[in-house]
C-alpha cells in the first residue's frame, strides 16, 4: 500500500474553510485526498475542540489549530471554536 503524501497547509485551509461540504465534495476539490481521508481529518478537528485524541492530525494541523487567528466551525457538530 502506498502512503499518501502529507497534507499541505493549503489543503488543510481548504478543508477548514469548507465545513459545509460533504467529505465526498471536499475529496473532489482536494483531488489527492479520498473522502475517507477527509473524514478522518474532520473527526480529528471534532476531537481537538472536544479535548480528545488528536493523533489522527499531523503536527502541522495541530499547530495551525492551536495558533489560529479566527474561529473554525466544526464540520461534525457545527460548533465554532
Amino acid at each position: 500500500m502506498v502512503k499518501a503524501p502529507d497534507w499541505t497547509e493549503k489543503e488543510f485551509q481548504i478543508l477548514l474553510s469548507n465545513h459545509n461540504l460533504s467529505d465526498e465534495e471536499l475529496a473532489d476539490i482536494l483531488q489527492s485526498r479520498t473522502s475517507g481521508a477527509v473524514g478522518i481529518v474532520r473527526a480529528g478537528l471534532h476531537s481537538f475542540h472536544k479535548g480528545g485524541d488528536t493523533s489522527m492530525l499531523s503536527k502541522m494541523m495541530v499547530r495551525k489549530l492551536e495558533y489560529r487567528r479566527s474561529l473554525i466551525t466544526c464540520p461534525r457538530c457545527g460548533v465554532e471554536f
